[in-house]
């Protein structure tokens, strides 16, 4: 697992980050995912969504590895859950999809992202995961949805001690 690229936090004396959460629907849901697919799947068990579609080999394997690890509590592939973190790049908006939503066994929540190989651009991919890292300052500011971590993952053989490294960390609001 290599780190995260770095992105410049708020600078000192500038108001904390909040998050603007849809007045409608504050909390998302996994309750009511259902849909078709042609893509492979994975069974799960640590999901009442039962399947985990694959967009890649990395994650139906990545999907095998949480399902297994005593460190999760429970997880979702990010996928028709509509949880997508808006950037920009390039003077131009885009939207971010993580991987994976995973609750550890210690209470924290975690936006995991498997990333294999760059074979995008990698000033997209810091622009995408810097506003991944801010949306979980801000969402950790508000202090209404637990703790939040963001979790990049570049080799699926660190993914459990990444897990287990978090899961062992005391987490408070």
């Amino acid at each position: 697992m290599q780190p995260t690229e770095d992105f410049d936090p708020i600078p000192a004396g500038e108001p904390p980050l909040l998050p603007i959460l849809n007045r409608y629907r504050p909390m998302g849901r996994t309750g009511t995912v259902d849909f078709p697919t042609t893509r492979p799947v994975v069974v799960t068990t640590k999901s009442h969504i039962n399947l985990v579609v694959q967009h890649s080999d990395w994650e139906g394997q990545s999907a095998t590895i949480l399902d297994r690890s005593q460190w999760v509590q429970c997880y979702a592939r990010n996928d028709h859950l509509g949880l997508v973190i808006p950037y920009e790049y390039l003077d131009s908006e885009h939207t971010y999809e993580p991987d994976f939503l995973v609750r550890l066994t210690n209470g924290l929540q975690l936006l995991l992202e498997i990333k294999g190989y760059e074979v995008h651009n990698p000033e997209q991919t810091n622009a995408k995961h810097g506003a991944a890292k801010r949306w979980i300052q801000a969402v950790n500011n508000l202090g209404d949805f637990g703790m939040w971590e963001f979790l990049v993952v570049r080799e699926l053989d660190e993914l459990e001690s990444a897990l287990a490294r978090l899961a062992k960390e005391a987490k408070t609001p």
